[in-house]
């Protein structure tokens, strides 16, 4: 098996007693393992219990534990309970593997954390706002600015974007989305606009612009299909 090679490290306190799971993914908010790939800031190097110093790397060649089996050279995804697994098209990527490996075993990739990139399907265009614009927000073409319902929402900001400077958005395909700060999103969930341009579940007399194609917490990025407010449909 390869060795690790120079990596990146962070320390902090151990949220759960992750002693018997090394090389897996970490969440940085908490100190416990990760659930997705959006979370994951990192991959458990030492064997810390609860309240004990983790040592989490988040860049460079290293280790990792393997939920499934992977063939070499697949992207890497995070799973539930730390676990990493093959990218699939909608999948946030954190990694890239060396080597085939077996379910349940201990194999070396190349990492870059704490932001998981998704695999992306889209039409898109250079966009440059008149007020910064965080990613995942729908966006509004007559402004710059964030839209604040669906009918407004052309497009989808793919990173983060300056005020004034350019960037891209995504007009229609599958592209990381935000869900709204106090809201969560099911698989196969219809979505709209909200104030700020954050995803919210569809009701009725309201746009819909998307389709949650995984799931997606508070605040937090997934993956979705997205047709543009000019493209969307009224919910009767």
């Amino acid at each position: 098996m390869a060795g690790e090679n120079q990596y990146f490290t962070s320390t902090l306190q151990a949220g759960e007693d992750l002693t018997t799971l090394q090389y897996h993914a970490i969440a940085l908010d908490d100190g416990k393992l990760a659930n997705n790939p959006e979370e994951a800031s990192g991959i458990l190097l030492n064997k810390p219990n609860t309240g004990q110093h983790l040592s989490l790397a988040y860049v460079g060649e290293l280790k990792f534990a393997a939920g499934a089996a992977i063939t070499k050279g697949a992207k890497l995804t995070v799973t539930t309970s730390g676990w990493f697994t093959s990218a699939g098209s909608v999948d946030g990527i954190v990694g890239e593997i060396k080597e085939t490996v077996t379910s349940g075993s201990i194999a070396t990739g190349l990492f870059f954390f704490p932001t998981a990139r998704y695999e992306t399907e889209f039409v898109d265009r250079s966009y440059t706002p008149t007020i910064a614009i965080i990613e995942g927000v729908g966006v509004a073409l007559d402004d710059g600015k964030c839209a604040d319902a669906g009918r407004e929402a052309a497009g989808v900001s793919l990173s983060a974007i300056s005020s004034g400077i350019a960037g891209n958005i995504g007009l229609h395909g599958v592209f990381p989305i935000r869900m709204d700060p106090t809201l969560v999103s099911s698989t196969g969930n219809e979505l709209t606009v909200t104030t700020s341009g954050y995803f919210t579940l569809l009701t009725s007399g309201y746009v819909g612009v998307a389709r949650a194609l995984t799931n997606v917490g508070c605040n937090a990025l997934g993956a979705a299909f997205f047709v543009g407010g000019a493209g969307g449909y009224l919910e009767a």
